[in-house]
């Protein structure tokens, strides 16, 4: 009986992992790429900008000047606003620490998320 329950739970729990991520839905490539270009063109970014977990959050990277770079992860959020993408968030790395050392340090961050 115990083994039964085991496997109903299981099952259960990859039931709704599926559905869960069936439900998040990706950035659409164009808006990615258009997005990603305009990024590109601002100096304060200099390197393509990382998608991780479907669109739910951009890494962006930036030179750290020793500064919070919250207001920055909060521009990029009005980008992301005006292009309806709601859902994600924003977050600044410091990019040569991940060039130098392939270490990824938080500098800033923004929840672009509409209440």
């Amino acid at each position: 009986m115990k083994r039964i329950i085991l496997i109903a739970l299981i099952a259960l729990s990859v039931g709704v992992t599926l559905y869960l991520n069936q439900q998040q839905e990706s950035v659409p490539d164009p808006v990615r790429v258009a997005l990603e270009q305009e990024l590109m063109q601002d100096p304060r970014f200099p390197a393509r900008p990382v998608w991780w977990h479907e669109g739910s959050i951009l890494a962006v990277g930036m030179i750290n000047d020793g500064g919070n770079k919250d207001g920055a992860a909060g521009d990029v959020c009005k980008l992301l606003q005006a292009r309806g993408l709601n859902e994600t968030s924003v977050e600044v790395y410091d990019l040569l620490r991940i060039q130098q050392e392939d270490e990824w340090k938080l500098i800033g961050k923004a929840p672009c998320r509409v209440e």
